[in-house]
């Protein structure tokens, strides 16, 4: 992934409950900081309040390639874009990085598959026609 498509960042601070017994942040974990990411980019990207719950989108799928270790005291930076849309999902791809030595450093990389959900009937749905322009607008992206 190009680091350079990306154009939000969320910052993470690792806890000590984030590590496991090799004393670096466990798997699992990466999946409560992508979520972290992710809202943030959304509630940045449609304006909403912080901590708004107000979107329709359940996780399909998500893949992480672990690259390298993430350690108590790093500062991490997590990288989040909108790769494809869909008719009724989008791709969201992050890029988790650390900079040590004023050396940036790619720890793990990951997709995560939204999926557009109405919680009334419990069914699919497509992507809404405003937020797909904020989507394009701001990534670039093609319909």
């Amino acid at each position: 992934m190009n680091i350079e498509k990306f154009k939000h960042k969320t910052k993470i601070k690792v806890r000590f409950s984030d590590l496991d017994a090799m004393q670096h942040v466990n798997n699992a974990t990466y999946l409560s900081y992508l979520e972290e990411a992710r809202i943030d980019y959304f509630d940045n990207l449609f304006k909403r309040d912080k901590g708004s719950l107000d979107f329709q989108a359940v996780v399909g799928r998500i893949e992480i390639n672990y690259i390298y270790p993430i350690e108590l005291g790093d500062e991490v930076e997590i990288y989040s874009r909108v790769s494809r849309l869909g008719t009724k999902s989008i791709d969201v791809e992050h890029i988790v990085a650390i900079c040590k030595d004023n050396k940036f450093i790619n720890a793990a990389t990951a997709l995560t598959k939204l999926v557009y959900y109405n919680y009334k009937t419990k069914t699919t749905m497509v992507i809404p026609d405003a937020e797909r322009a904020v989507l394009v607008n701001f990534e670039g992206l093609t319909t």
